[in-house]
C-alpha cells in the first residue's frame, strides 16, 4: 500500500506541475490527478479513512469535469470545426484545405501545394513498392493536378477522384503484362510510340 501512496502523492505533483506551467500538456494534469484520486481512494479504504475518501470522490469528480473541459470538448470542436468549408466567392487554401480534409481514400495523403495566386495543385502521396524494381514499400507521388481560384469545392473533390482514378490506372499498366512485358505501361516515350504506329503490320484489326 505504500507504493500505492507514493505513486498517488507523485501524480497529483506531476498535475499541479503541468498546470502551473501552462504547458501545451496542462490538459492532461487532470488525468494525472485522476489517476491520483483513484490511488488516494484506495489507500482511504485500505486506512479506513471514510471522510478522506468522500474528499476524493469530490476530487474525481472534479478531475473528470477537466478531462471534458480541456481534452475531450476541444477535441470534439476542433474536429466540428474541421468538417465545415467556409464560403467564399473564390477557391482560396483555407476552403480548398477544408474541403481536402474530408477527402480520404486508404493509403493515400492529399497535398496541396501553392496559395491559388500562382501556380497551384493537388497532389497524391502513397506507399508502395516500386513497380521496377521491387523492395519494400517506398513513398510515391501521384501526378501533378493544377487548380483554379475559380473552382468550387465540388470540382475540387471530383479532382481528387481523378487524382486516385489515374493513380490506380498508373499502377495497374505497370503491374499488367503481356508476355512478360508491361506492353500498356505508362512511362513509353510517345515518339517511339509513333514510330511504332508508322511500321507496317504494327495494327491488329479484325477480316
Amino acid at each position: 500500500m505504500q507504493f500505492v501512496e507514493i505513486l498517488s502523492a507523485c501524480l497529483g505533483l506531476l498535475g499541479a506541475l503541468l498546470l502551473a506551467t501552462r504547458s501545451h500538456y496542462a490538459g492532461w494534469a487532470f488525468v494525472a490527478w485522476f489517476a491520483s484520486n483513484i490511488g488516494w481512494i484506495v489507500f482511504g479504504a485500505d486506512n479506513q479513512h471514510w471522510f478522506f475518501i468522500a474528499q476524493q470522490v469530490g476530487f474525481t469528480v472534479t478531475s473528470l469535469l477537466g478531462i471534458w473541459q480541456w481534452l475531450v470538448k476541444p477535441q470534439q470542436q476542433r474536429r466540428a470545426q474541421a468538417s465545415q468549408v467556409p464560403a467564399g466567392p473564390r477557391m482560396d487554401t483555407a476552403r480548398a484545405k477544408a474541403v481536402l480534409r474530408l477527402i480520404g481514400f486508404p493509403g493515400y495523403t492529399f497535398l496541396l501545394v501553392g496559395n491559388f495566386i500562382g501556380t497551384t495543385y493537388l497532389q497524391a502521396t502513397f506507399h508502395a513498392p516500386c513497380n521496377l524494381s521491387g523492395g519494400r514499400p517506398v513513398r510515391q507521388t501521384t501526378r501533378k493536378w493544377q487548380l483554379s481560384a475559380h473552382m468550387t469545392p465540388s470540382e475540387l473533390v471530383q479532382t481528387a477522384l481523378k487524382c486516385v482514378l489515374t493513380s490506380l490506372e498508373h499502377e495497374a499498366r505497370e503491374q499488367f503484362i503481356y508476355r512478360g512485358k508491361p506492353i500498356f505501361g505508362p512511362h513509353f516515350d510517345v515518339e517511339r510510340l509513333a514510330d511504332l504506329c508508322e511500321q507496317g503490320g504494327a495494327l491488329e484489326v479484325r477480316s
